[in-house]
């Protein structure tokens, strides 16, 4: 599951939130291809400006697949999420559409 949240048209900009909860389907690259089709029609057909994230510290995984999509660590919000008994850090990461526009190099 992926989707856009929060899309302000103003400000040209939106979250991005995805899930894959099907164990057996991690480390297949599904993510990355998800995200790299929601980006490209958030910064093509929508016009958006600006995508922003959030992903819990201890999810590496996430994090990896984001940065190879172009998002980028903006910041840490300490001890956002208690879960298993413990308090985990988000790390915020976003993504402008000339970063994800840009020819490569």
């Amino acid at each position: 599951m992926i989707r856009l949240d929060n899309v302000n048209p103003q400000d040209k900009r939106a979250t991005m939130a995805i899930g894959i909860y099907d164990p057996a389907l991690l480390g297949k690259g599904f993510g990355t291809e998800a995200i790299m089709l929601l980006l490209r029609h958030a910064f093509g057909e929508m016009e958006l400006h600006r995508i922003g994230i959030r992903v819990l510290a201890y999810n590496q995984r996430a994090i990896r697949a984001y940065e190879k999509c172009g998002f980028v660590v903006e910041g840490r919000e300490r001890e956002t999420a208690y879960v298993n008994g413990s308090w985990h850090d988000d790390i915020m990461m976003g993504l402008l559409d000339r970063e994800f526009l840009a020819p490569p190099p």
